[in-house]
Parts: C-alpha cells; sequence; structure tokens
C-alpha cells in the first residue's frame, strides 16, 4: 500500500487513515452516517404530542418537541453508511435557527472508526418539519368519547379529589386524558381516553384507601375501520385506610 494519501499526496501515519486516504480526506470525502437531510414529524396542535414510530407520547412545546423528535429519530433511524463505522454518539444538536414549525438542526456526532486511533467528528445538517395535526386522545376528548370508564364507590367526592390532588396537579398525562368527572353521593365517575392513566389513579388511590378493582369490557360500537370497538371499565371499591 502507499505510504502516502491518494488524494492530498500527505504521509499517511498508523492509526490516522483509513484505506489509502489520511483521515481529514476520509472525513471530506466520506459520509459516515445515513442521515436524511429532511425529516417531518406529527406535532399535535392541542396538547403538544409528538408521534415517535407508533405511538405519541409528550413532546411540549414546538422547541422542545422539535428536539425531543431529532433524539428519538438518530436514536431508531440513523444507521452506519459505511463498514469501518465502529461505534457512533450525539455529542451536540444545535439550533441553527429559531425553533418553529421549520428547524434547521446542526448535529455533531463522535465516531469510532475501524484502524483509526480515538473518535472522530462529523457534523449534518437536517431540516425538520413539524406537522400540525391532532392526536387520537386529542380527537377523542374533542368528540367527547372515552376509551376507559373508573366507576369509584365507597368514597365522596371531596375525599376522592383531596386524594387525587397531588397526582392531578404534577401529571399532565392524566390531566389531558381526563374527559369528564360524574360525581356521586358515594363516589365518582371518571371517563378517561386511555388505560394508562387509569393505571396511575388506581395506583394513586391506593395509597389513601383499600381498594377492590374488577375489570371488565363492554361494547361501544364500531370503528371507522369496521371493527368492533370496546370500552374499559374498572369497578373500583373504596374502603379508607385506618391512620
Amino acid at each position: 500500500m502507499s505510504s502516502v494519501c491518494a488524494r492530498c499526496g500527505r504521509r499517511l501515519e498508523p492509526g490516522k487513515h483509513v484505506g489509502a486516504l489520511c483521515i481529514d480526506c476520509f472525513l471530506e470525502t466520506t459520509k459516515l452516517l445515513c442521515i436524511d437531510e429532511r425529516i417531518e414529524f406529527e406535532y399535535c396542535k392541542y396538547c403538544g404530542s409528538i408521534r415517535v414510530g407508533h405511538k405519541w407520547i409528550d413532546g411540549g412545546d414546538l422547541g422542545e418537541a422539535s428536539r425531543k423528535f431529532v433524539e428519538w429519530y438518530v436514536g431508531n433511524r440513523v444507521k452506519p453508511c459505511t463498514g469501518y463505522v465502529r461505534e457512533y454518539v450525539l455529542e451536540d444538536v444545535y439550533a441553527e435557527t429559531i425553533p418553529s414549525w421549520r428547524t434547521v438542526y446542526r448535529l455533531t456526532f463522535g465516531v469510532l472508526l475501524e484502524g483509526v486511533d480515538g473518535a472522530v467528528r462529523q457534523s449534518y445538517r437536517v431540516v425538520v418539519y413539524a406537522r400540525p395535526t391532532v392526536c387520537p386522545m386529542c380527537k377523542d376528548i374533542r368528540g367527547g368519547d372515552y376509551n376507559v370508564l373508573i366507576q369509584l364507590r365507597g368514597a365522596n367526592p371531596k375525599k376522592l379529589a383531596t386524594s387525587l390532588s397531588d397526582l392531578f396537579s404534577s401529571d399532565n398525562h392524566v390531566t389531558t386524558s381526563i374527559i369528564d368527572i360524574v360525581e356521586l353521593r358515594n363516589g365518582a365517575d371518571i371517563l378517561l381516553s386511555d388505560r394508562g392513566s387509569a393505571s396511575r389513579i388506581i395506583k394513586e388511590l391506593r395509597k389513601h384507601f383499600y381498594v377492590k378493582v374488577l375489570a371488565t369490557g363492554e361494547d361501544v360500537g364500531v370503528s371507522s375501520r369496521g371493527r368492533m370497538r370496546r370500552r374499559l371499565v374498572y369497578s373500583v371499591r373504596l374502603r379508607e385506610k385506618r391512620r
């Protein structure tokens, strides 16, 4: 093999070249990671959730959501473009423009290459578009529909409100999921859009009450795809714990 770089003619030093190219020429001519120059994600204009893969997660404001999607994209969609890449890590995400529906990011990676001493760095310019939409949870809420019903019995509404106040004030996902609360003499019905929030509410109630839970399902009609829709119903009996 030649002892000089085939591109610039500099002397090749051990651990500082890839094949017939010095490391500088190799980085100038080779894209190490396969990254799209333009990516887009769905952003719920009502609650700020973003879609990652097949699920929706909390995104925050537009700037936070955009950066969160970029980090998810790097962890799930970026792959090496050359067999020389051994490992890589995202070192920096820099917004070159003010975060908005169209944000330009500069992504810098540290990359370990086969036969090269230490990590090298390569940056990529990515334009990220946020596509405004409405997440399934907000569609249900705005349509007045609900997927989960918690039937709480054995405690008055005032006691239930006190017991759940910490959860409702600290967990935005739960409060967003609540479609309605119907107060009854000996309890309440809580109408929710997702099962995860129901589980969190029941878990919180166990801190204050002895809880007996019975889960059943009921048919609530047919979806737009022609599938039977089912609603999960939790019948929860409460008995106050002794202090």
